[in-house]
């Protein structure tokens, strides 16, 4: 069985957009961790339905936007919007083995393939290969791969990858900014790039 360590954090968690896209500009602006936290307890600047979720709101997107770096920091708000979202949903693969394996072994090779239909049933065939290679995923409880499904498919309909239409979901492929790609290649990247693309 593999070793590796996989987390099922997503199912508490949101594609979190616009959120991370305010802790950016507010970073960009000069603030500190700290006085964002301060800002988010004080003032709610997240539109947090509580203070456990507005706590919640921030370590995740204070993860997100260190992950991505300095530079992404910077080069973020001179993306078009279908950018920025693909960018919020790198910054979840950055920190996510378990996530960009999925979009590695499912959604990569659903476009290399030609079959752009993603089915709740390609989530489970996932997971069960998960469940049966590695102990970690083998100990959850049946509920954590049905809201890990909904979470991916979450992710994936925000970040504009693909669109409901009835049974199955169709894949709607995206092109990178130049920049984005770029910044991907500096940071040896590309696989996520691939992951996202279909690697065309």
């Amino acid at each position: 069985m593999s070793k590796k360590s996989y987390s099922a954090g997503l199912v508490s968690q949101g594609f979190w957009f616009n959120e991370m896209k305010k802790y950016i500009e507010l970073v960009n602006d000069g603030k500190s961790d700290q006085e964002i936290k301060q800002s988010s307890e004080e003032n709610n600047i997240f539109a947090a339905v509580s203070a456990s979720r507005a706590n919640e709101i921030f370590n995740a997107s204070r993860r997100r936007v260190k992950v991505l770096g300095s530079e992404m920091q910077t080069l973020f708000p001179k993306l078009n919007i279908d950018n920025q979202k693909l960018v919020a949903l790198i910054a979840v693969l950055l920190l996510n083995d378990l996530f960009l394996e999925f979009m590695i072994e499912v959604f990569q090779l659903k476009i290399v393939k030609g079959g752009l239909q993603l089915s709740p049933t390609d989530y489970k065939s996932f997971f069960a290969e998960k469940q049966r290679t590695n102990g970690t995923v083998a100990g959850w409880k049946p509920y954590t791969y049905s809201r890990l499904s909904s979470a991916y498919k979450n992710y994936l309909l925000e970040s504009g990858l693909i669109r409901e239409n009835g049974f199955e979901d169709t894949i709607t492929p995206k092109v990178l900014d130049v920049r984005l790609r770029e910044w991907l290649k500096s940071i040896n990247r590309l696989d996520i790039e691939k992951a996202i693309t279909g690697g065309f």
